[in-house]
């Protein structure tokens, strides 16, 4: 008999320690998501290397950025109909508020059945598309497009037919 409780106590024992052991790994784990969340997610803009000249250029550069996009997706907006206002991504900036740093407008391509205003509206959005001094990918994609829609309008107009036969 005193052997088998022995053998109880110690298995019980055993128990106990495994389970110590997993409430122990549960907190080490729980202390390493805390010191990766703080390592990467936290921001500490004044600190014991803080270097003034480096903040200001740094600040600088996402100022002018800022500046840059708003005036280039502006100039795409105000030369052609819009479906909906400018949509601006944003960025943290080192003193913690929001830059642009990319931007899109969404220009109304529908196609008016009138031919006159089909062809007022395909020379704006290529003015609009190529505004601006720098021509993104995009910007290029619907100044092409809006030509070839208006040539195909043109051809139309002169009676050719294009119909697959």
């Amino acid at each position: 008999m005193e052997i088998n409780n022995n053998f109880n106590t110690i298995s019980s024992l055993n128990q106990q320690i495994a389970l110590k052991k997993v409430e122990l790994s549960n907190i080490d784990k729980k202390e390493d998501e805390k010191s990766l969340f703080e390592k990467n997610d936290s921001v500490n803009i004044v600190g014991k290397n803080y270097d003034q000249e480096d903040y200001k250029r740094v600040l600088d550069k996402y100022k002018e950025l800022d500046a840059e996009v708003r005036t280039h997706e502006q100039a795409h907006s105000s030369r052609a109909p819009t479906t909906a206002p400018i949509n601006y991504s944003y960025q943290v900036g080192p003193d913690g508020k929001l830059y642009a740093n990319g931007g899109s407008v969404r220009f109304d391509t529908s196609i008016p059945k009138d031919e006159a205003a089909a062809n007022v509206k395909f020379n704006k959005l290529v003015d609009a598309a190529s505004g601006p001094a720098e021509l993104s990918a995009a910007d290029s994609e619907i100044s092409r497009t809006a030509n070839l829609n208006k040539l195909l309008l043109q051809s139309i107009e002169k009676g050719e037919n294009y119909a697959n036969n």
